[in-house]
């Protein structure tokens, strides 16, 4: 997982009693211009997503290791209740949940979430993000057990931005987005997808087919004290002057006094997918160029036997088109 802007707060030390908190943004990158085979369109959405700040003895789904029951219903059906009493139930190693306030969103409305701010302290300072993929057999993202304080300076990150993949909770043997329920007895473990491991029709895929784009983004900036941020309706991390008249040099900062930075795929999705290509090395373009000649080609050879079996039919050919003489063989025998 990168980490971007990693400036530090040097007074806020292992011995602070301050309240440390983390306001958080998720951004949606799962699109049908990024990932186009069989996507959902009015039905996508994400449930969650979740935070929690929590030791390292809790970890409700890790690579290559099952899940629990909480993990799957919200990346089943979507509801994180049975994952909050986990929680709960761990008592001294979960310090704080937080998730969205309307449970879900849909990604043809909105490209965005507001999460409340998250606490966490030097007891609790790992980080794990959870949101399901819907509709999906058990599809979700996420990432888990994200440490939150610079080693060498052992000071909190004051900005953190996340990328994140599409993973297999291992509990339904579903392959399509609307698969029906098809549940594994024993489950499998949860796996990160791949190309290798990528449904065989081709879901997630990007449109080359050869690669598995991020299909989420959570950006986050440290709060120290009791005073939370006051976000906006809008993309305030992105844009500080979103909320402004002049939304484009109103000359507010971000809480650590840097410039906003649009990751490369987000700008993506504003763009409604137009530069999605972008990212493809040169032999990626060519590769992509060839196959789609090829395809014209094999389409003017269709229409050539086309036009010339409708020629045919006005008295104009002599030998026929093999698409025409199929035509008529099955009128033949309709008769």
């Amino acid at each position: 997982m990168k980490r971007s802007l990693w400036l530090k707060l040097q007074n806020t030390t292992g011995d602070t009693v301050e309240r440390v908190a983390y306001q958080c943004t998720f951004r949606n990158l799962w699109t049908e211009a990024r990932q186009p085979v069989n996507f959902p369109f009015e039905l996508g959405r994400w449930a969650g997503p979740i935070l929690w700040t929590h030791t390292l003895q809790f970890q409700p789904w890790v690579h290559s290791r099952g899940v629990t029951r909480g993990v799957e219903k919200l990346a089943e059906d979507g509801f994180t209740d049975v994952l909050i009493q986990e929680m709960m139930q761990q008592g001294a190693q979960v310090k704080d949940y937080q998730e969205y306030e309307q449970a879900q969103f849909f990604v043809s409305q909105t490209n965005f979430v507001h999460i409340p701010p998250i606490e966490a302290d030097f007891t609790y300072p790992y980080l794990s993000m959870m949101a399901g993929m819907q509709p999906s057999p058990d599809w979700y993202t996420g990432f888990y057990s994200y440490w939150l304080i610079d080693e060498y300076s052992r000071t909190w990150y004051d900005h953190i931005k996340i990328q994140v993949k599409p993973w297999d909770a291992g509990t339904d043997a579903g392959q399509t987005y609307t698969a029906l329920e098809s549940d594994l007895d024993p489950p499998l473990n949860a796996e990160r997808f791949i190309p290798r491991n990528a449904p065989p029709g081709g879901e997630l895929l990007d449109p080359t087919g050869e690669t598995i784009p991020n299909v989420g983004e959570l950006e986050c900036f440290l709060v120290v004290g009791e005073q939370d941020l006051i976000l906006p309706d809008c993309d305030w991390f992105a844009n500080p002057c979103c909320n402004e008249t002049d939304t484009v040099s109103c000359g507010a900062t971000l809480p650590n006094g840097a410039p906003p930075q649009i990751s490369p795929e987000y700008a993506q999705v504003l763009d409604g997918g137009t530069t999605v290509d972008d990212s493809l090395t040169t032999a990626q373009k060519l590769s992509r160029l060839e196959e789609i000649a090829g395809e014209m080609r094999q389409l003017a050879d269709e229409v050539d036997a086309l036009v010339q079996g409708l020629r045919e039919d006005d008295g104009e050919g002599t030998t026929g088109s093999s698409i025409t003489r199929k035509k008529r063989k099955k009128h033949d025998e309709d008769l």
